[in-house]
């Protein structure tokens, strides 16, 4: 065989799979040891019968994947700042190196919100229309930093770049109408943008961009506000209708940053998925403000509701759907966290990729043994909302420990795959109560993710059937509680 038929040759098999071929496996399951643990490798033969299938047909693809990852709030940044300089670099490790989830996307808020230790903006002078006084200066001591050694982690691997999406909570107070960064009772009430100020706004999302980029830290997206029907009492927000966030949009925000910062992508939203089909519906109806969306930004609060995301998708298929928040109640036991959690994770993610959502940020990316700080006060513990709450990374910061909870291991089963340009292969779970994701990845390998939250283990065909139709499968156990990703 010469050098150009064995290019071709190698070629073809990438692109189909070759039968006989070894499989890298990984596994996570309550009542092992197992935590991303790579398992003996897997051989695919010829197809036979079995009852309980898990058929990949890679004829068929849909989404590009772009990426995950985890926010750097002003909490998580003070926390990272309290850990000795081993415990850092573990850190950074564990969530961007190769070796960790490869995270390649962040969010960042706009000002302070719950998980900061107090109220801030970047203009609290009164009545400064053109924000002469704008500064950013509060993120230079701590947020800043750990964005920086998180890229700088990044490039020292095979990483993607990292794509940040900056969200504000609230505007300074002398925006408003209640003149407040938290709303008094609910939505009403005035927490609503001041008119003779939308102008403004719309020059603070710029004039932040520009000062993130003036420290060497580029922003990928922004959207127009943190979940915009949620109000609550004492809780830093600011309330739009979708109606009111159209036209923010198409008159002010997305004529200045169309101007001022045309590569930054702008999504709307940025709540839950029980209320997406009417917020897409009525700002991608209107030509004028769809022109300035790169996609929609959905959080996972009200439960699955996966068929609401198909449905945003399919009206307008053209604006991408990114998950941009989720996460948990506070773990009353760090070192033994509860495991239905993780399963949660993968749950909500199978279910959101498998119905077009492109990519999965969680919130705070380390917390105190607390799940805080955050600074609604001492009072206002204990509530549903207004407590600490988990994340993949505690921290006891007196002792120096770093407890990383089991939705950190089900996260990876995902980003540590999953590269970024990921396409989504279809996938069908035939007679069984197991959960499944199919990807081709850029080099053209298949990864496979698959879901066990049953007290049974189930044996299960994996078959896999290439684009000329060639077949090949095998036979594996998915133990009970477990999440396995099969890489050939």
């Amino acid at each position: 065989m010469n050098s150009v038929t064995l290019f071709f040759v190698v070629c073809l098999a990438a692109l189909n799979g070759c039968l006989a071929a070894d499989m890298q496996w990984y596994r996570t399951a309550q009542s092992t040891a197992d935590r991303l643990t790579k398992q003996s490798n897997l051989k695919f033969q010829d197809d036979f019968h079995f009852d309980q299938v898990i058929t990949i047909n890679r004829s068929s693809t849909f989404q590009t994947i772009i990426g995950f990852g985890g926010a750097f709030t002003d909490a998580a940044s003070f926390i990272f700042s309290k850990l000795n300089s081993t415990l850092q670099a573990q850190v950074l490790n564990m969530y961007f190196s190769d070796q960790g989830l490869r995270y390649n996307m962040a969010r960042l808020p706009i000002g302070s919100c719950d998980f900061s230790l107090m109220n801030y903006n970047y203009d609290s002078t009164s009545g400064d229309a053109n924000l002469t006084k704008f500064s950013i200066d509060h993120d230079k001591s701590q947020i800043i930093p750990l964005i920086k050694k998180a890229n700088a982690t990044i490039l020292k691997g095979s990483g993607d770049a990292l794509y940040i999406v900056a969200t504000p909570w609230s505007p300074p107070n002398w925006l408003k109408e209640n003149n407040s960064p938290y709303c008094p009772t609910d939505c009403a009430g005035g927490c609503v943008l001041k008119d003779q100020y939308r102008d403004t706004w719309a020059l603070y999302f710029s004039k932040f961009l520009s000062a993130y980029k003036a420290e060497g830290v580029d922003i990928w997206g922004i959207t127009i506000q943190n979940e915009p029907e949620y109000c609550p009492h004492n809780y830093e927000a600011m309330h739009f209708t979708p109606e009111a966030e159209r036209d923010f949009l198409k008159d002010h925000l997305g004529p200045k940053l169309s101007q001022d910062h045309p590569d930054v992508n702008i999504l709307i939203y940025d709540h839950n998925k029980d209320h997406v089909v009417n917020w897409v519906q009525t700002i991608y109806s209107d030509a004028e403000a769809a022109k300035y969306v790169w996609g929609t930004a959905i959080h996972w609060y009200t439960g699955d509701q996966f068929d609401n995301v198909n449905q945003a998708h399919n009206l307008f298929p053209n604006k991408p759907i990114l998950a941009t928040e989720a996460t948990e109640a506070r773990e009353e036991n760090p070192a033994n966290p509860v495991w239905g959690k993780g399963e949660h994770y993968a749950h909500d993610i199978i279910g959101d990729l498998n119905n077009w959502v492109v990519g999965w940020i969680d919130w705070n990316l380390v917390l105190d043994i607390q799940g805080g700080p955050n600074h609604k006060g001492p009072n206002n513990c204990e509530g549903p909302e207004l407590c600490g709450f988990d994340g993949m990374l505690l921290a006891d910061t007196d002792k120096q420990i770093i407890y990383p909870q089991v939705f950190y291991y089900y996260m990876g089963h995902f980003s540590k795959f999953l590269a970024r340009g990921s396409v989504r292969v279809w996938s069908l779970v035939d007679n069984s109560s197991l959960e499944c994701l199919s990807v081709l990845t850029p080099d053209s390998g298949m990864v496979v993710v698959v879901l066990n939250r049953g007290q049974d283990a189930v044996t299960f065909k994996l078959l896999d059937i290439n684009v000329g139709g060639q077949k090949q499968a095998l036979k594996i156990t998915a133990l009970p509680h477990s999440i396995q990703t099969f890489l050939y």
